[in-house]
């Protein structure tokens, strides 16, 4: 199992002028404040950044346009993780860029390979796909808006359909990867299936329509009728000529486009440099009065005039930010017209192929005509025969997964899991004082909490934990860092409030990092990093612009001057 750390996190808003940097201890991190101090912001903020959407990130944050850097471990080795705006950024050990999408599905399988989260889920259109990398982090993250009022929820926009037995299968460790991937293949394949029986049905009654008719009439060939289907066919084939020739239009003008949008990035890019180097000699070489070789008049190279500069760069950043954000969507606009190209084309080709078969058939009149019964229904017969087989080798196949998933599946270890899992929540039940939930409730693994009042976030915290202790013992994928927001919910008396605390810090996973969100400490001795946050609606801080601008600035322009394509 890999090891995952956070190390720090960077925000940044040139909007409000304010920034801020928070270090995180490998261990355990409490940071302290009361509402509206910006400590779920914070929070959301270590996800987002990593393309899992919290719940109701808060309009002004949004409205703040900040700019986030992550920086974390994996086994040691030294990442960080940029959001700005729509792109997503990875850079590596030596604070190279390794990957950029504003595609959270394309993110998400970056970050399963580099988190062995090699589980693959079924979405709506049935296909395997790898899941969005909320469904990493979803047990190890309990989000103050909806965490602590149903299980398995922390995340907004959870996709994909019926996850959660899965999820819980894999993260506990009850299944490995091969019976995920075993299990996504079935859904496919029964998908198969059911297109070849329906196929195969139709195919069954026409022949049984025929072989009644063939007893009672001969075949003949109407030549007007089969006039029309040729005329009809030669209609549709120059309507869809007459599109193809828009389509092609269409694409000229997005490639147009993108060439325009590409020269501005250069000579943005260029513009950029220039003031770079601008900025360097006016802080390396210059002094603070210039004196003019030609008229011996005094200029003052102050802050002001290279924080002008400064902020010339800036926009030029904002600015290569816009335009490839443009340009992946005239990319999007070319790739949706190059697919309707693409369809017509095949469609085309499909008609002339209908009308060549359609004038053979005319020559051979005659041949049909004392032959077309027999030929037709020896057609339908082996259709039928091609659909058996066809469905015969897809069962075959379904039956080989089937096993792979009986081999995956083992009895002794579900059981050793299960009945842990039993214990965990037994004996934190017991330790966060919740005595009414019923074994019944929490049985499986995969039950929904119900439990009322202040015990529920208790409750929870018990279900949390007993997953928590199984997914380090027993799972495959990197174990992420544990961020739990706000624990006093549901009105947690002077009793129950530092109990919870308390369990908290005292049945932490082995080799685990806590980040801690509480608003008092309540006499606890957390043994953590304290943070405090202080300031009423205002997490960053204006002081701290210039240190975190500048730390930000090479990622920045290292993400602005990257192609895909290098």
């Amino acid at each position: 199992m890999k090891a995952f750390y956070l190390k720090e996190i960077l925000l940044l808003s040139q909007k409000e002028k304010s920034a801020l940097s928070l270090t995180f201890d490998k261990r355990r991190t409490v940071i302290v404040g009361m509402n509206s101090t910006g400590k779920s912001c914070l929070m959301k903020s270590i996800y987002y950044t990593f393309g899992a959407q919290p719940h109701q990130l808060h309009p002004s944050w949004q409205d703040a346009e900040v700019v986030s850097i992550v920086r974390f471990t994996v086994d040691r080795v030294p990442y960080s993780m940029m959001k700005q705006g729509n792109f997503f950024t990875l850079f590596d050990s030596e604070g190279e860029v390794q990957f950029q999408s504003t595609k959270v599905s394309e993110l998400g399988s970056v970050l399963a390979e580099l988190f062995d989260f090699k589980i693959k889920l079924v979405n709506q259109k049935a296909e395997i796909v790898v899941p969005p990398p909320a469904y990493l982090f979803l047990p190890y993250y309990v989000d103050q808006d909806l965490g602590w009022a149903k299980n398995w929820s922390s995340f907004d926009r959870l996709y994909l359909p019926n996850p959660k037995s899965d999820l819980v299968s894999y993260h506990t460790g009850l299944r490995p990867n091969e019976f995920f991937e075993a299990k996504g293949e079935i859904k496919l394949i029964d998908e198969k299936i059911k297109v070849l029986s329906t196929e195969e049905k139709v195919v069954k009654g026409l022949l049984a329509n025929l072989r009644e008719k063939i007893a009672k009439t001969e075949f003949s060939v109407n030549i007007e009728e089969f006039q029309k289907e040729l005329s009809d066919l030669l209609v549709v084939c120059e309507d869809l000529n007459t599109s193809q020739n828009k389509i092609k239009h269409d694409l000229a003008h997005h490639y147009n486009a993108r060439i325009s949008v590409d020269a501005q990035l250069e000579i943005t890019r260029r513009a950029l440099e220039e003031t770079q180097e601008d900025y360097t000699y006016a802080v390396e070489t210059l002094n603070d009065v210039v004196l003019c070789p030609s008229c011996g008049a005094e200029y003052d190279n102050s802050f002001a005039e290279r924080f002008d500069m400064a902020q010339d760069e800036q926009k030029c950043l904002d600015l290569i930010t816009e335009l490839k954000e443009e340009l992946v969507a005239i990319d999007n606009s070319i790739s949706v017209v190059s697919e309707q190209f693409s369809n017509n084309n095949y469609i085309i080709h499909d008609i002339e192929k209908r009308l060549g078969v359609k004038k053979e058939e005319v020559k051979l009149k005659d041949l049909i005509a004392s032959e077309g019964k027999r030929e037709i229904k020896n057609m339908l017969e082996e259709e039928v025969a091609l659909y058996t087989e066809r469905l015969k080798e897809v069962l075959i196949e379904k039956k080989r997964y089937e096993d792979v998933m009986k081999d995956s599946e083992d009895k002794e270890r579900k059981e050793l899991i299960n009945g842990k899992y039993l214990g965990y929540m037994s004996k934190f039940l017991i330790g966060l004082n919740v005595l009414s939930l019923k074994e019944k409730f929490y049985k499986a693994m995969t039950s929904t909490i119900k439990e009322s009042g202040s015990a529920k976030p208790r409750a929870l915290m018990a279900y949390y934990y007993s997953i928590l202790h199984l997914a380090r013992e027993y799972g495959s994928s990197a174990f992420c860092p544990i961020v739990i927001d706000a624990p006093n919910q549901q009105g947690q008396d002077k009793e129950n409030l530092p109990l919870m605390l308390q369990f908290i810090v005292d049945n932490q996973p082995r080799e685990s990092q806590l980040i801690l969100a509480i608003e008092e400490t309540h006499g606890i001795d957390f043994d953590a990093k304290m943070i405090n946050l202080t300031h009423k609606r205002r997490l960053l801080d204006p002081e701290q612009l210039g240190v975190v601008a500048e730390r930000m600035h090479p990622f920045l322009v290292k993400a602005a001057n990257f192609s895909a394509l290098q």
